[in-house]
């Protein structure tokens, strides 16, 4: 389902541009999220000098869950997005965000403070009854989410200057080029379809055992470190006015609104305490791992983990070797001190712990050497029907009822249409549809001038997407790409 959305996404024929406040609309109304507490780890994944923060991945990955959900009329599950990897597809696109934004700031692009402000004032959802902006209404919302207004405004200032970099690559339309587009956008084929299933595919035994001798690099167990754990919570003193003042006063500096304004202490005494309960916490947190090292203090939990549990110091320990202690790092609601016990390698499988996605793979690639054998033989002798006439954003048409379902039947009409043969065959996982084109026409003039607009617009993006694939691969060289985050180990 994911693979043909984003497929079929680069034909929708209206530039989808989601900004910074919609990536966190969805996340205020409970589109799905991971539960990515930055006091855990730092980032999910480094691009050159840019990290990828958690607050990023989980936008990123409610901004995703809402789109798809919204296609699938609210149907689409966290079960769902799991199978089709949503957490990997937002660590992607946020890679290729992180890319493009490095290479802006190589070019001497800027966001001024102004930018940002104008563009915050603007946030309908931060706006009171009167529609004015609500400063007030801004920090209850941020803090009601879990996010403080330097995180926010830093995803805003990366939206503004990815526009800027997007301006660069959205090149003007040539005439030729649009008549090319507006030509292949009207095409219609009258087509004829045969549908071949593939029938329930017996396992060979010693089949399975040669797609794993082939395949068994791809199935290893994964990397673990056993680690010997201290964690410290903070305890339920009461912190008084005058040392409350005193912290203020201190580290005020670190309390600002979105224009830079110092917070009075009324408008962060919630993250001041955190922080004051939190700075005492690090310093008996420094005297428990030096207690640790000089075995005056015992650790009090072991556990095992691997390198998807982004919530430890990953860098820190993957570098690390056994014996070695990890200092303090902030972790749930308080500090964490580790030492590395054993580093377990990964490793191949063996044909039994592989066998269950050996299968998978082996049914997969057999069903389709036979759908594809069947759809040659048929193409020798076709014998299809006659579903009539089709343009590429056509809908499914009675005729083709059960054969194909309508995400099906897109995906067919977009590889009809991206292909130069006129008789041919589209594989899916249980079936290959061999098709015909019998007639072309161009739909009449009258429609390019109502879908002129539209047309246009679809060609300028294509471009655009084009030009911007070929230069991330250009950047994936200058920039080096670091990730922490492997996916999800549910």
């Amino acid at each position: 389902m994911l693979t043909w959305m984003q497929h079929h996404k680069k034909y929708l024929v209206v530039t989808i541009w989601i900004s910074v406040i919609a990536f966190v609309g969805a996340g205020f109304v409970g589109w799905g999220s991971y539960d990515f507490n930055t006091d855990r780890s730092n980032s999910v994944a480094k691009v050159g000098n840019e990290k990828i923060s958690h607050e990023e991945f989980n936008l990123k990955y409610s901004q995703l869950f809402s789109y798809y959900s919204q296609l699938n009329n609210n149907n689409y599950t966290q079960e769902q997005a799991q199978k089709d990897g949503l957490d990997i597809q937002a660590i992607n696109e946020l890679i290729q965000e992180k890319l493009l934004l490095s290479y802006a700031k190589t070019l001497g692009l800027e966001v001024s403070e102004e930018e940002i402000a104008y563009d915050l004032a603007h946030q309908k959802i931060f706006h009171n009854a009167s529609g004015v902006f609500d400063k007030n209404l801004y920090y209850n919302i941020l803090s009601r989410n879990n996010y403080t207004p330097k995180t926010y405004e830093k995803l805003i200032h990366d939206e503004l200057l990815l526009k800027k970099i997007n301006m660069i690559l959205n090149l003007q339309i040539k005439n030729e080029e649009l008549d090319m587009f507006a030509a292949s956008f009207l095409m219609q084929d009258k087509l004829k379809i045969q549908v071949i299933h593939a029938n329930n595919i017996p396992i060979n035994e010693a089949e399975l055992k040669q797609t794993w001798e082939k395949n068994k690099e791809l199935y290893k167990t994964q990397k673990t470190y056993n680690l010997a754990t201290y964690f410290l919570k903070p305890d339920n003193e009461k912190i008084n006015d005058k040392e409350l003042q005193d912290y203020y006063d201190e580290n005020k500096n670190n309390y600002k609104d979105f224009s830079g304004k110092i917070l009075n202490l009324e408008q962060s005494k919630n993250q001041v305490l955190k922080d004051i309960k939190l700075s005492k916490l690090k310093l008996k947190a420094n005297e428990s791992y030096v207690a640790l090292r000089k075995n005056e203090l015992s650790f009090d939990k072991n556990i095992t983990i691997n390198d998807a549990d982004i919530y430890y110091p990953l860098e820190l320990i993957q570098k690390g070797k056994e014996g070695d202690f990890i200092k303090p790092f902030k972790f749930k609601d308080g500090y964490m001190i580790a030492k590395i016990i054993k580093i377990n390698p990964a490793q191949t499988m063996t044909f039994e712990q592989a066998k269950d996605e050996v299968s998978k793979l082996y049914i997969k690639e057999k069903t389709k050497s036979i759908l594809e054998e069947k759809a040659k033989i048929a193409l020798e002798n076709f014998q299809g029907i006659d579903i009539g006439t089709y343009s590429r954003d056509s809908a499914k048409g009675s005729k083709v009822g059960n054969m194909m379902n309508d995400a099906e039947f897109s995906e067919f009409l977009m590889q009809v249409f991206d292909s130069n043969k006129a008789k041919s065959y589209v594989l899916f996982d249980d079936k290959a549809v061999i098709y015909e084109i019998i007639a072309q026409t161009l739909e009449n003039k009258n429609k390019e001038e109502v879908y002129r607009f539209i047309i246009e617009q679809s060609a300028r993006q294509t471009k655009q997407s084009l030009i911007k694939e070929e230069l991330l691969k250009k950047l994936i060289e200058l920039y080096p790409i670091q990730r922490y985050y492997k996916g999800s180990t549910n």
